[in-house]
């Protein structure tokens, strides 16, 4: 390892190949450091040229916002956030703050230096060694240096073995570790990362693409099988173009581009169609006398192309309850439209499915059971309203309706 360091040394900063006397720290944190004052120069003359570097820096609550550095100034940066805007064609703009921030440059976390300073495009690969090191000794991920170094790995066969041997020990992997070049997915910038990992580690991730790979079968199912769905149109759209994001490029993403496509617009046009049912059903509510029976009906058709929607869920069953028109009788709470109470409670026992700790659905079960003649059902309902619920208007409703015969 001593070898190794004094091999990158030598290439970096000319000192002569010599085997003992220096630990592989001192030599790590030499080259480093001379990065680093190298790229605040960098930075510094991107400004000047007028090429201002664009980057990420988080707030308080470790959220990026993203910045255009504008100028280097008394060893701190100058920097404006920027507003990101698409058109109607999807082109998009990005408009700075009049205002600047100043900023330190510790404040720029190392995962974000990764994307502004030149690595792929770089030629010169002493750079590049120097810039993985700092990364190896300054960044919490390790995969961040590797996936800098990997790049020199590649394109220069005879420092493989040397390359190879720094990141075999900061990894600490074994020396019976049979290492190459894999890919792990960067999601946070959605991209594929190329690094060396042990063979083992890349095997198992080609496994796991694969097993990826076949879910997009799962989610085409999904959404051509309404009446056993488990997702929403919304969770089903974003996962396929998660999915063709993350493997859109593979021999599998190339075969099922069709029908991912055609999917996603039938999934549109459903979204659309929903938004009409609904605006009908939500016109025919504010009526001087509303046909509840009438208006849950519309509020099914559009349930019946997102069975798994929320918000769809609650608009039936709340419509269909008020049709139900749950009331004390004669000392008995009942109701006039015991179907309807019926039909009401299955849609909120599906909403109760996807939001098991929703007490006002858990308080409406009761309701419609209780009014249906299932006392016994109904109590149980409530007494969870009363012994988990933290909302009082919910408990004090749980009482009232449980005190009722």
């Amino acid at each position: 390892m001593i070898r190794t360091i004094a091999l990158m040394l030598a290439l970096l900063v000319g000192a002569p190949l010599f085997g003992g006397g220096l630990v592989e720290k001192v030599f790590s944190k030499k080259i480093a450091d001379d990065w680093y004052t190298h790229f605040q120069k960098y930075v510094d003359g991107q400004c000047t040229a007028g090429q201002f570097p664009e980057t990420w820096f988080p707030d308080a609550d470790g959220k990026p916002h993203l910045y255009r550095i504008m100028s280097v100034s008394d060893g701190k940066l100058i920097a404006a956030e920027l507003t990101i805007s698409v058109d109607d064609n999807g082109n998009e703009s990005r408009t700075p703050a009049k205002d600047t921030v100043t900023l330190e440059w510790k404040q720029w976390p190392p995962r974000y230096m990764v994307s502004t300073y030149p690595v792929a495009t770089n030629p010169d690969s002493q750079d590049v060694i120097a810039f993985g090191i700092w990364l190896y000794l300054n960044a919490d991920d390790l995969w961040l240096g590797n996936r800098v170094l990997t790049v020199v790995y590649e394109a220069n066969p005879d420092l493989r073995d040397d390359l190879a041997g720094f990141m075999r020990e900061h990894h600490l992997w074994g020396p019976r570790d049979k290492l190459t070049v894999g890919e792990v997915w960067d999601g946070e910038f959605a991209k594929w990362r190329r690094v060396l990992m042990p063979k083992k580690e890349a095997d198992q991730q080609e496994k796991d693409r694969a097993q990826d790979c076949k879910d997009v079968v799962r989610l085409l199912g999904e959404y051509k099988a309404p009446g056993t769905r488990t997702l929403t149109l919304a969770e089903i759209a974003f996962q396929l173009r998660e999915w063709r994001t993350k493997h859109g490029k593979s021999d599998i993403g190339a075969k099922y581009a069709g029908d991912v496509t055609s999917t996603l617009e039938a999934i549109a046009k459903d979204l659309a169609n929903i938004e009409t049912f609904v605006e009908l059903a939500d016109g025919a509510s504010k009526a001087a006398k509303p046909s509840w029976d009438a208006v849950a009906g519309d509020y099914e058709k559009a349930l019946a192309l997102d069975t798994q929607d929320a918000r769809l869920l609650s608009l039936a069953a709340d419509a269909w309850t008020k049709h139900a028109n749950p009331e004390v009788v004669g000392g008995q709470f009942k109701c006039t439209q015991e179907h309807s109470a019926r039909r009401a409670l299955e849609l909120y026992e599906r909403w109760h499915e996807r939001e098991p700790k929703n007490y006002k659905v858990i308080l409406n079960m009761g309701v419609c059971n209780h009014v249906v003649g299932q006392r016994d059902a109904a109590r149980k309902l409530y007494n969870r309203v009363i012994d988990e619920c933290g909302d009082k208007s919910l408990i004090k409703q749980a009482r009232d309706y449980e005190k009722l015969p």
